[in-house]
């Protein structure tokens, strides 16, 4: 069976092969700006946080509107507005106090990497599976990046999610890349 990615490019129409030169150019920026986000990793999570809040604002505004629209009893349309009313405080938050947001954030991301290490290893050893190895280094790095999160907290809050957001985009902006390298060689 063949990999989605390897029948796409079997598969690739001839019109995107020719512009193979554009994925180059995006995967080229968005690597770039991963690279800049690691090297200002606190403005970055800044940004990250107060565009994280600014969406949960209009989420909030949604929630309000769907209330308000809700045809249906009184509790349904009280539970909808107080929902709305908790989802708007937390977008405030992160919208005015982004530092104390991404605090909270980098916590959540700590206990998060702690327990999905911890369950990574005890579902590896209890489900038996093949190449436990692989599982076991995933649960080791989670366990290691929680720990490392968890005991630089708060400090931590104020680069982590800059940092992550900065490596996610250097890979993606790799991967893009290795598409248009792909496309080039079909076209060649």
């Amino acid at each position: 069976m063949q990999k989605q990615f390897d029948m796409f490019m079997l598969e690739a129409p001839d019109v995107l092969a020719v512009h193979w030169g554009w994925p180059i150019a995006l995967g080229l920026v968005i690597a770039l700006l991963g690279i800049v986000a690691i090297w200002k990793a606190g403005a970055a999570t800044i940004l990250y946080v107060r565009l994280l809040g600014l969406l949960t604002l209009v989420s909030a505004a949604a929630v309000l509107g769907f209330s308000v629209t809700l045809a249906g009893f009184w509790t349904e349309y009280f539970v909808h507005v107080l929902w709305a009313m908790l989802i708007g405080l937390v977008g405030l938050i992160m919208l005015l106090r982004p530092a104390a947001g991404a605090e909270a954030i980098t916590l959540m991301a700590a206990v998060y990497f702690l327990i999905s290490g911890v369950l990574t290893i005890w579902f590896a050893h209890a489900g038996h599976v093949d190449n436990l190895w692989i599982y076991v280094a995933e649960g080791l790095i989670n366990l290691g990046l929680g720990a490392l999160l968890l005991a630089g907290w708060p400090l931590t809050g104020l680069w982590a999610i800059g940092t992550f957001i900065g490596v996610d985009m250097l890979f993606k902006g790799c991967a893009i890349i290795a598409l248009g390298l792909s496309l080039r060689a079909i076209s060649a």
